[in-house]
């Protein structure tokens, strides 16, 4: 039987300790019970855009990998109609992680594909995790079966991080690449940049390396040099 693949940008493995958030400890705490087989049947995580919520779907199925469990990660932006196989072959994983059910929500036959889904996950006794913007009660869902199924089980929000914790993670990032990364500067970064979590870790990658060619510290300067000029 063959997997649906993962999500083409899924090329490191992602985990729980990447994602910070004191008001995320909770959740991060039942994601990874979930993943290790006893904890919620179903968990249902909203949040806006830049929350985390690919990164938490993907940890967990990483994490459920980590302990021997086959793990399915299908991101519904990308597979659309490929829906269908996914619930066909659910029975073969012990954990099924559905990402973005809202991009299917508001087409009959997308809806009917996830209710189905999710009524085999039941049926099988598979584990399911389900992300999406907005909570299921917020959700323009048209078939009412669906809107029911959604909050089967726990529904919680992700929590954004706050400017602080943005500064000490990716403080924490430079020095594990052996780099100093001032508050000063990393504030700079955030009254500069976008200001989701993982555009600033590719932000700092980037960073990483063109500081090794220009043998240049993480000044401001230096970020205005390598990042182009940037909205006052």
């Amino acid at each position: 039987m063959q997997q649906i693949p993962l999500a083409l940008d899924l090329v490191t493995p992602t985990s729980f300790e990447g994602f910070i958030g004191n008001d995320n400890l909770l959740l991060k705490a039942i994601l990874s019970e979930q993943a290790r087989g006893r904890g919620e049947a179903q968990v249902f995580i909203h949040g806006p855009e830049g929350a985390g919520k690919s990164h938490l779907a993907q940890a967990t199925c990483y994490h459920a990998g980590s302990y021997g469990r086959p793990a399915a990660y299908w991101p519904l932006r990308q597979l659309g109609g490929q829906l269908a196989a996914a619930s066909e072959q659910i029975e073969a994983f012990a954990l099924a992680v559905v990402d973005d059910v809202d991009a299917v929500i508001g087409q009959a036959e997308g809806e009917f594909m996830l209710f189905d889904l999710i009524n085999r996950a039941r049926e099988a006794g598979v584990p399911l995790l389900l992300t999406a913007r907005l909570p299921p009660a917020e959700l323009p869902v048209r078939l009412p079966d669906l809107a029911s199924r959604l909050t089967w089980g726990a529904v919680l929000p992700v929590h954004l991080p706050t400017d602080a914790e943005k500064i000490e993670l990716l403080r924490a990032r430079a020095q594990e690449r052996g780099l100093e990364l001032p508050h000063g500067t990393a504030q700079w970064m955030l009254a500069h940049l976008p200001r989701d979590v993982g555009t600033l870790l590719e932000v700092m990658e980037r960073l990483d390396r063109e500081s090794m060619i220009a043998k240049r510290r993480l000044t401001i300067p230096f970020l205005k040099e390598v990042l182009g000029s940037a909205p006052e």
